[in-house]
């Protein structure tokens, strides 16, 4: 049956019967979009019959490429925000200092190296001789970049106040950890709580990290942290 007004967000035909909709998204989707279209890079809905393609080939629907950060000097910006809510929120100050950069997938790639099939890498923290550097992805969607600047810096944290944390399941959940503070400091408790969802690839070591909160409170979790030898 057809509802009156509603259509497929992708190709725009009538929807009859059955249709998908994607977590927090108010399009509907039929059927034959869902398993015949090109996706979005980053949110992964069906490509409608406009789209935008960034110089680096991945493809982008109408909604992300709407909140998308491109500009250099506004990711700036925004990283510094990022960087302030944690140091005087979360007490993760660094001493140090790290620098910020925004770039391409391909960039991206060969900062990263090898990686699994469909991982893909939207930031990473860099560390060469004194060099401190984390890098972010452009033309993500406002809210995916402050959480991945936050668990990027997350890591910056980490490799200044914790140089014996080796446990990878300590240090992403800790980077998670303040992932998930930081969506809560911007007011955006709907994403928090979706990074528990039981399909989150951090989902595991961000509860460990949570139930340590519980016991010690946030200066003590990074208190823990920082005494970590393993």
């Amino acid at each position: 049956m057809t509802t009156h007004g509603s259509r497929c967000a992708s190709c725009g035909k009538p929807l009859v019967g059955s249709y998908y909709v994607l977590v927090d998204r108010p399009e509907r989707f039929c059927p034959q979009c869902i398993a015949t279209r090109p996706r979005c890079s980053t949110c992964g809905a069906p490509l409608g019959n406009h789209f935008w393609e960034l110089h680096d080939g991945r493809q982008q629907c109408d909604a992300c490429h709407a909140v998308a950060i491109y500009d250099p000097r506004r990711a700036q910006d925004l990283f510094q925000q990022t960087a302030s809510l944690l140091a005087t929120g979360m007490g993760l100050q660094l001493w140090v200092g790290v620098a910020f950069r925004l770039v391409d997938a391909p960039t991206m790639a060969r900062l990263r190296g090898l990686v699994a099939p469909g991982q893909d890498t939207l930031g990473l923290y860099r560390r060469q001789n004194h060099v401190r550097v984390i890098y972010v992805l452009y033309g993500l969607p406002m809210l995916v970049f402050r959480i991945t600047a936050a668990h990027e810096y997350a890591h910056a944290w980490q490799a200044e106040h914790c140089p014996l944390l080796r446990n990878d399941f300590l240090r992403e959940g800790h980077a998670e950890w303040v992932a998930y503070h930081h969506l809560l400091q911007l007011g955006s408790h709907k994403a928090a709580a979706r990074m528990l969802d039981e399909n989150h690839p951090y989902q595991k070591p961000l509860r460990y990290l949570l139930n340590l909160e519980a016991q010690l409170g946030v200066e003590g979790v990074n208190a823990y942290m920082m005494r970590i030898d393993d």
